[in-house]
């Protein structure tokens, strides 16, 4: 495949959405968080090999192979326990290659790490960007189903309510605006979704924007 001429193919967040609930629905139900490693391994029957210095290599912490066998992982985040929210959405980031870029992939030819490197020396930022960008929707529709954020957001502003603070006055009073108030409460609620503190923030900003 000649990388250079690669032009992306367009998908809407409506149309990413909707594949990642029915992922979700298919291969592990209504409980949280989304443990994408089981997804993976027990599942689609995926081998998840930990790599060295994969981060340093590449500038990625996961990468799924073209002939969809195999998913690789920088070896220090997954064995450090600290990194497992943000590997739960790189995890999830690969699922959703698997299912919006399956001929894409194929077409890539990515066998090994020096297959994707050269992937990424030759193909144009810009498009490869827009598979970046979809892939991100995919895990966050995946690991954050927005009616469920929307449940959980409304009980934590209600608790908050209730308590005598300085933020629950603002609350009350509505002297606080939307994004100040996800930045707020992303750590709290991020902890029923399993994903870390920006990824949950991104997800509360979005259905301010466009709902559910």
């Amino acid at each position: 495949m000649d990388y250079e001429d690669f032009i992306a193919p367009f998908l809407g967040s409506s149309k990413i959405k909707d594949k990642a609930e029915a992922f979700r629905k298919e291969y592990w139900g209504d409980s949280f968080p989304v443990e994408v490693e089981d997804i993976i391994e027990l599942k689609l029957e995926l081998n998840i090999i930990p790599v060295p210095q994969l981060m340093e290599m590449c500038d990625v912490d996961a990468l799924i192979t073209s002939n969809w066998e195999s998913v690789y992982v920088d070896n220090r985040k997954f064995s450090d326990e600290r990194y497992k929210n943000r590997l739960r959405f790189s995890l999830a980031h690969e699922i959703g290659h698997f299912i919006l870029h399956k001929d894409v992939y194929k077409s890539f030819g990515i066998k090994s790490l020096d297959n994707f490197y050269k992937l990424m020396q030759n193909i144009q930022q810009e498009q490869y960007g827009y598979l970046e960008t979809q892939a991100n929707k995919f895990a966050s529709y995946l690991l954050i189903p927005r009616n469920e954020l929307i449940i959980e957001k409304n009980k934590f502003i209600e608790k908050l309510k209730k308590q005598n603070s300085v933020i629950s006055n603002m609350i009350i009073s509505k002297k606080i605006d939307d994004k100040t108030l996800n930045s707020y409460i992303a750590i709290p609620v991020s902890k029923k979704f399993g994903v870390s503190d920006d990824a949950m923030e991104i997800a509360l900003n979005d259905i301010d924007l466009n709902g559910v």
